[in-house]
């Protein structure tokens, strides 16, 4: 190539490189777009299930009526994004306007994360053991509870950095990026609205509801 040709074809691969760059931005950005406005609609309640706690007694979701909660998906072992991760949950739970809120963290590598490796997990960090909850289950129960429960794939060793934010109903009342600052933000306004939100347990009808079922 001659030398004079050089800066023109540098300035062509540059400009390439930069439209290529914003076209990757615009994809990521209509993504997460894409997601918040599925997740601002709420979906059926969560149908139930059981895992097992890092102190070994079960956590059931069943018991989370009521109750403000949010579930993510890690490994112990995982050297990145699950430290991001836990590390913003870790920042959310210590805001006093989230106190009553619950933190499940659900492991999707259930032979590596023993109850005493997620205890010793909880203990690294600092979490409260009342309101941040390490949890496990067989792997397919736990791919089981991903997909068909929380609307989020996972698999060994494999999740999305999503936090599933589910209201007092037990409904997906939204899905957030838990590496990302701005969604993070957007998740705690979230979630102090739906704990200013009453609660009013299903079997509390009034006469004439019931009445109404009964006819039907």
């Amino acid at each position: 190539m001659k030398p004079s040709l050089l800066p023109m074809w540098l300035a062509v691969l540059a400009m390439f490189a930069t439209a290529y760059g914003g076209w990757k931005y615009y994809q990521v950005q209509q993504y997460h777009q894409n997601r918040n406005a599925v997740s601002a609609e709420r979906l059926p309640p969560l149908e139930e299930f059981e895992l097992t706690k890092s102190d070994g007694q079960p956590f059931r979701s069943q018991d989370m009526h009521g109750k403000v909660w949010v579930t993510t998906f890690f490994f112990s072992t995982c050297p990145g994004s699950c430290k991001r991760l836990n590390a913003n949950i870790k920042y959310l739970s210590s805001l006093d306007d989230l106190e009553e809120i619950t933190w499940v963290s659900i492991s999707v590598d259930p032979v590596v994360d023993t109850l005493d490796v997620l205890s010793n997990y909880s203990e690294q960090m600092n979490a409260d053991p009342e309101r941040w909850l390490f949890t496990r289950g067989e792997l397919d129960y736990v791919k089981r509870v991903g997909q068909d429960f929380m609307k989020m794939p996972v698999s060994y060793k494999g999740h999305r950095d999503d936090a599933v934010v589910i209201d007092k109903n037990g409904q997906i009342a939204g899905i957030y990026n838990a590496t990302s600052t701005a969604e993070t933000k957007r998740m705690q306004v979230k979630l102090k609205e739906l704990l200013a939100e009453p609660y009013t347990p299903k079997q509390q009808v009034s006469g004439s509801e019931e009445t109404d079922k009964v006819a039907l």
